[in-house]
């Protein structure tokens, strides 16, 4: 179906002195366009991306355009275009009103495109439901419609990740805003579909999701959308802080990986365990590939204990030599101390679990059964992997040495 264009014809004819003072000659008409619009981006800080199109009936020659924009456009981001006509001027006031050379009589097309600040927002809202071997994921896209008007058989993107301006200003630009171009283009390459998430801090890339079918949005409404959904593999494993949760509890995770041909945004999510609610839990953003560590909460499926074991100090005095046949008396005292980690395991499967604990920084380690998997300065970390109903335990040992002067004799 054909885009229909609103448009006023505010001045019908000018005298042929009026048109050699205010403009080329040949200008017959203002005409305010209106524009349905077709397509709207919305970006988590609530920008949007506008396009509006339409169709008319244009005579060849010199026109003058005055587009109808809503009020929190940015002036610098529109961009306009027409087949078969060239922009000679562009003024710039309350409105923007442009003039256009059309080489041609008949049918023209009309695009334009701009940006609106806090025109609409959205956000995902999950609903994850856990079972043995995998995760059932799924979204809805909440969003709300602060454009100003009521948006009717509209195409709707919506983009996942912080704001990033340079790659907004590349939309808009692209091709001298060859408009068709871009919508032919559906793979944009400034919002890759596999993009890794930094360590360094970094923005992550934008990603775009593009909903299926035209969308209908009341102006002021919050309206859902279907998303995703799909099952996930899951790894299960446990985290135990032994330092501050002596006696547990222990904490369950689980890592969902993304297999899907979209990322995971960010947001909420109600979890679900055998159909029954378990708590609130956030999903971060996960790109294709990745998995998104999903902290379900405290569990009584593992008991842990920590206990100090032993603890000894010994202490020696001994004679140390210094300038001028001086000595001095040190007594050096080395405190010993040996921690007993418990763990025993109330499932019927296999489980992972994590196990961290806390020293002194400036304790040496001296033994340790098993061997820790990570050991920095003031703390060490294991990762065990127990059978059904397996009893396990950590041993570790670590000394303090202290020295002290107690007299000088020379």
């Amino acid at each position: 179906m054909k885009n229909i264009l609103a448009f006023l014809v505010l001045i019908l004819a000018l005298p042929a002195a009026a048109l050699a003072d205010d403009g080329p000659a040949g200008v017959e008409a203002i005409t305010i366009l209106s524009l349905p619009v077709d397509s709207v981006t919305i970006y988590p800080d609530g920008i949007a991306t506008v396009r509006r199109t339409g169709e008319m009936e244009v005579t060849e020659g010199v026109h003058r355009l005055v587009l109808a924009l809503p009020a929190s456009v940015k002036v610098d981001s529109v961009r306009f275009e027409a087949t078969n006509a060239t922009v000679e001027k562009v003024v710039r006031g309350d409105n923007l009103e442009y003039t256009l050379n059309v080489s041609s009589t008949g049918v023209q097309r009309f695009d334009l495109a701009y940006l609106m600040t806090m025109a609409g927002q959205w956000r995902p809202i999950y609903s994850v439901h856990l079972e043995e071997e995998s995760v059932i994921v799924s979204a809805q896209a909440i969003v709300r419609n602060n454009f100003g008007e009521d948006l009717e058989g509209v195409r709707l993107k919506l983009v996942s990740g912080p704001p990033q301006v340079a790659p907004l200003e590349k939309y808009l630009a692209v091709g001298g805003f060859a408009m068709r171009a871009v919508a032919e283009e559906e793979a944009m390459d400034y919002a890759p579909a596999a993009a890794p998430v930094p360590a360094t801090g970094e923005l992550e890339t934008l990603y775009i999701y593009e909903l299926s079918g035209r969308k209908d949005l009341g102006m002021g409404k919050e309206v859902g959308f279907p998303l995703l959904e799909e099952a996930a593999p899951i790894l299960r494993s446990y985290l135990w802080e032994a330092y501050r949760n002596s006696e547990g509890p222990v904490t369950e995770v689980v890592r969902a990986n993304n297999t899907m041909k979209d990322p995971w945004p960010a947001g909420s999510a109600l979890l679900y365990r055998n159909g029954e609610y378990v708590s609130g839990v956030e999903i971060p953003f996960t790109p294709v590939g990745t998995e998104a560590e999903i902290v379900v909460g405290s569990s009584a499926d593992l008991k842990v204990s920590r206990k100090m074991a032993s603890y000894t100090t010994e202490e020696e005095i001994s004679q140390v030599p210094g300038a001028d046949n001086a000595t001095s008396a040190v007594k050096t005292t080395t405190e010993t101390w040996t921690y007993l980690l418990n763990i025993k395991s109330n499932l019927d499967r296999n489980a992972t679990v994590e196990v961290s604990d806390t020293k002194p920084l400036r304790a040496e380690v001296v033994s340790a059964d098993p061997e820790p998997k990570e050991t920095t300065a003031t703390g060490l970390e294991w990762e065990l992997s127990l059978t059904p109903r397996q009893e396990a335990s950590i041993e570790y040992t670590y000394v303090i040495i202290t020295k002290e002067v107690l007299a000088r004799k020379g």
